[in-house]
């Protein structure tokens, strides 16, 4: 059960959006069977978040290169969002992700550190 908690820390940075963000994220997240996840973490707003959302791996052919990673699913404490949608792409500890604030559009991109 305990190898099934992740606890992580993540640098950003935020491109196309103006603003004082976060750039530091502690995080904790439980993956439960079929792949499900729930997890909390200190978001761009400076703020508490939870989340629910689903993981896929791809991996490639002779396992050549690292797995890519796709985190989907839903995100409360942000805002500008009561609920949010979200998604996030990984490779090798490098992750990308959608953004927006009211004003703008851009994305999110860091390393991710597990433990």
């Amino acid at each position: 059960m305990l190898n099934n908690l992740i606890f992580s820390i993540a640098v950003s940075t935020h491109l196309g959006l103006s603003g004082d963000f976060a750039s530091v994220h502690p995080h904790v997240q439980y993956r439960m069977d079929n792949n499900y996840i729930v997890g909390a973490y200190h978001n761009s707003d400076k703020r508490a978040s939870v989340y629910f959302g689903k993981r896929s791996v791809f991996n490639a052919p002779f396992d050549i290169v690292p797995p890519l990673e796709i985190e989907y699913g839903i995100v409360h404490g942000y805002k500008s969002w009561d609920i949010a949608p979200m998604i996030k792409v990984t490779y090798n500890g490098f992750f990308v992700a959608p953004a927006t604030t009211e004003d703008d559009v851009g994305i999110v991109t860091g390393y991710e550190l597990r433990f």
